[in-house]
């Protein structure tokens, strides 16, 4: 029956690497039509026990045959035969690695049976795909409901989504129901292009496949496959939780079941989003009040001013966390969290304070406050950290939610302590005992050749001029990254994130030529000599290093001129 055909493997990818091969039937003669040829298959137990065997011992033969995964296309009819089932559960026994992807879908009644099947070779290792989805099977949307691994979108649902928004909304929706709510894998087929796969990518994780990436492969041509783990339903997200939730609420048949989902919600829902109220005596009322807040709370997710309120607290200046009226942190933005290297939500109050001992002052300005009769306090906070003290302003706000209160603190850096250079526009030193410094990955001690002698020359009016001339020029050449701090006279100081000291001294050589060019240009000899040392250790010692690198340089640089 196969005697003219054979087999050639089409590779699908998951973050870059191959996850496994689709077996793809091929003519040895162009005109024999392979999907009318299948189609036309009367008797499809035996007919796919024979594809199963030949496409096996084609991969025996290939060297990295135990490590390659292989999918094979087999009639979901054939699962409501008992030979077949036999007969299959002898051969995977032995071979391992394989995926069973269940085709005409339409021939397809008795769903009882078939999950049966499903269950007795997945208990010898099978996985299963549930091929063709979206193709406009009658039976599709009962199927996806079987307990197969993966769900195969067919090429037709995606060969237009870069080309129609809804086309490519469509595919998201699709994307959501089988992978967030039904929770199994999604392969999808017949990728193209650049522009489908860019546009897929955003949907989250899934497997791809099609010319865009490769043509069918012989056998001897395939790799191992990565390995993936099991696919395991996690914690549903809150919003699909609520959502299920209050499907729950609205299919109740009685006052009694009706009170047990609100019950329900109010345990999924602890922070009390929906607005549950604890005293409802009249249950219908309730569940329509429900309605109305969560109808209302969709509604604004998706306004302008909400994603605004959004943007704002995510990525403003001030570190802002949120805390229930027990101290539990609710929600802290990402300066937050990059200043403490730790998101505090859901972390229990007692083991913050462990590792954050100042915490339990927080939580005691925060009582203050929900204890009192205001609504907003300010408070100055000091923080000692190993690169010198840090000065805060806290301004907290008591915020109540369907009677439940939280605390809403905003922090903001106190830069009072750190001022600018009125000659050269720079930093002072006082810089170097912020909080700033950590974004610095190296520090640049400066110290200028040829000042004292215009200085000593021209007077000082002229080496003011020198400087701030100096300063001005040498900060057109920093990025925005950069930060340039008069240290005291003629020194400066210059930090950069670069990790690598190689990298920014060739930066320091390129800025030296450039300024001994620009002055030279005045007919005036001004250079400098530059030492350089990481910040690993803190401020303190890496001005020790880099001003004794620095009169290292300076002696040499002394030396080659004589």
């Amino acid at each position: 029956m196969l005697s003219k055909f054979t087999f050639h493997y089409q590779p699908r990818y998951i973050n870059g690497e191959i996850s496994s091969y689709e077996a793809l039937l091929c003519a040895a003669e162009q005109s024999i039509n392979i999907q009318n040829y299948v189609n036309a298959v009367e008797d499809t137990v035996n007919f796919d026990l024979m594809v199963i065997r030949q496409v096996l011992e084609q991969r025996g033969v290939n060297h990295c045959a135990s490590k390659i995964r292989i999918a094979i296309n087999i009639s979901i009819n054939s699962l409501i035969n008992f030979e077949f089932i036999k007969q299959c559960k002898e051969i995977f026994a032995v071979e391992k690695n394989v995926i069973l992807e269940l085709t005409n879908h339409d021939k397809c009644h008795d769903f009882r049976q078939i999950q049966a099947a499903i269950a007795e070779l997945k208990a010898v290792g099978v996985n299963f795909a549930l091929d063709d989805y979206g193709k406009g099977y009658i039976n599709s949307e009962m199927l996806i409901h079987l307990d197969v691994d993966y769900i195969k979108l067919d090429r037709k649902l995606i060969e237009n989504i870069d080309q129609s928004y809804v086309a490519y909304s469509l595919v998201r929706t699709t994307y959501e129901k089988i992978a967030k709510v039904l929770g199994k894998r999604i392969i999808v087929e017949g990728i193209e292009t650049f522009e489908q796969l860019n546009l897929l990518k955003q949907f989250g994780e899934m497997e791809y496949q099609g010319f865009y990436f490769s043509k069918p492969l012989h056998v001897d041509k395939l790799q191992p496959t990565k390995s993936l783990s099991v696919n395991e339903k996690g914690q549903k997200s809150l919003c699909l939780a609520l959502d299920q939730a209050i499907y729950e609420l609205n299919r109740s048949k009685s006052p009694l079941e009706a009170r047990a989902a609100i019950e329900k919600l109010t345990q999924i829902d602890h922070y009390n989003i929906i607005g549950v109220s604890p005293n409802s005596f009249d249950v219908y009322a309730e569940q329509q009040r429900i309605n109305e807040n969560y109808k209302e709370i969709l509604e604004n997710c998706n306004s302008a001013p909400s994603l605004l309120m959004s943007s704002l607290i995510s990525t403003c200046d001030a570190f802002v966390i949120i805390r229930d009226n027990n101290g539990n942190a609710i929600y802290n933005n990402q300066k937050h969290i990059d200043y403490l290297n730790m998101d505090l939500v859901d972390v229990p109050v007692d083991e913050v304070c462990r590792i954050f001992p100042d915490y339990r002052t927080c939580l005691a300005l925060d009582q203050e406050l929900l204890n009192g009769n205001s609504c907003f306090i300010t408070s100055n906070e000091t923080v000692e950290t190993d690169n010198g003290s840090q000065f805060f302003q806290t301004y907290r706000q008591k915020l109540t939610h369907f009677g439940q209160d939280f605390v809403i603190c905003s922090v903001y850096e106190d830069n009072g302590n750190i001022s600018i250079d009125n000659l050269t526009g720079c930093f002072q030193k006082d810089y170097l005992e912020s909080s700033y410094v950590k974004h610095s990955q190296q520090l640049v001690f400066i110290d200028l050749d040829g000042f004292k002698p215009i200085n000593d020359s021209y007077g000082h009016s002229k080496g003011d001029e020198v400087l701030r001339d100096f300063a001005y020029t040498l900060k057109t050449m920093l990025r925005a990254n950069d930060v340039m701090i008069r240290f005291g006279g003629d020194e400066f100081i210059l930090l950069f994130d670069s990790l690598y000291v190689d990298v920014v001294s060739k930066r320091m050589e390129k800025i030296r030529t450039s300024i001994e060019e620009y002055f030279s240009a005045q007919e005036l000899y001004l250079s400098f000599s530059y030492g350089i040392s990481t910040l690993d250790d803190g401020v303190k010692a890496a001005l020790n290093i880099a001003d004794q690198n620095m009169y290292e340089q300076k002696h040499i640089r002394k030396l080659a001129k004589q």
